[in-house]
């Protein structure tokens, strides 16, 4: 994990527990972004991931185990689609590469 970035007590589990489901199923490239980054955590915020090279077939298979696991709320996003709000994230410089 990218030891420059604070998270905030309480989320460091759930972003190892996340971190180590991601690379188990194969993703190469793992970033962060949203609130944990900008440092506007409130109550019930959710961890904003977003991965490249998840294997075909196994990004809502992961993301359903992410859900399941992680105590806190995630949300996952795919750099390899051609989604708009992944190329807005990638063109706002709004990703921190943690893996």
């Amino acid at each position: 994990m990218n030891t420059k970035l604070q998270i905030p007590k309480g989320y460091e589990d759930d972003m190892r527990r996340a971190i180590a489901i991601l690379k188990e199923a194969g993703c190469t490239h793992i970033f962060l972004f949203g609130s944990l980054t900008s440092g506007k955590v409130r109550p019930g915020s959710d961890i904003d991931l977003a991965v490249r090279g998840c294997p075909k077939g196994k990004f809502f298979r992961v993301y359903g185990r992410l859900l399941r696991e992680i105590n806190h709320p995630v949300d996952l996003v795919s750099l390899d689609k051609q989604d708009p709000f992944a190329r807005h994230l990638e063109k706002q410089e709004r990703l921190i590469r943690i893996v």
